[in-house]
């Protein structure tokens, strides 16, 4: 799981990876879980936190670029067969807004099509992004690839991927 300071970085640098009710408060209101990105954060290893950094960079540039606020509200992130799952929804507040009328010059402003090719420049870049993951080591950053004779399918570097399988040997001994 991403050390809690680096996940302070990405909620400080990219207000839509902001967290809200812990899972203890989402028990005591509704008595389920309800929020899996707000309960547990980014359920990956430091390893990636350049690559969720980079994923986020790009979505917050792409809206920058349409001149739209970011709508995305993230619903998980894990790793999942050894790659990077960035799982959101867009919040319906931006995508229902259509046309602009301006009354100094009665023109009208279409903005449907621009939110759609929003949003799929906005799936692009997480497939981009969770794709690459599959070559970045997830427990230390460096250049991975993905090791599925263990257990768990995960993608670490060679000197990861020895210091884990020390690590089994010795808890089977």
């Amino acid at each position: 799981m991403v050390k809690k300071e680096l996940e302070q970085r990405l909620e400080d640098e990219f207000p839509f990876m902001r967290r809200g009710k812990s899972i203890n408060e989402q028990k005591d209101e509704k008595d389920f879980i309800y929020s899996l990105y707000d309960a547990f954060g980014c359920d990956v290893g430091d390893g990636w936190f350049e690559v969720l950094r980079g994923l986020c960079r790009d979505i917050t540039e792409a809206y920058r670029r349409a001149g739209l606020p970011v709508d995305i509200v993230v619903d998980q992130v894990k790793e999942k067969y050894g790659g990077l799952c960035f799982y959101y929804h867009h919040d319906n507040n931006v995508s229902n807004i259509y046309t602009f009328d301006l009354p100094s010059n009665g023109q009208s402003i279409e903005v449907k099509q621009k939110v759609f090719e929003l949003h799929k420049e906005i799936e692009e870049i997480v497939n981009k992004w969770e794709e690459m993951s599959g070559n970045v080591c997830e427990d230390c950053g460096a250049t991975g690839k993905l090791r599925e004779d263990l257990n768990w399918v995960l993608t670490l570097c060679d000197l990861c991927y020895e210091k884990l399988l020390r690590k089994l040997e010795r808890n089977l001994s």
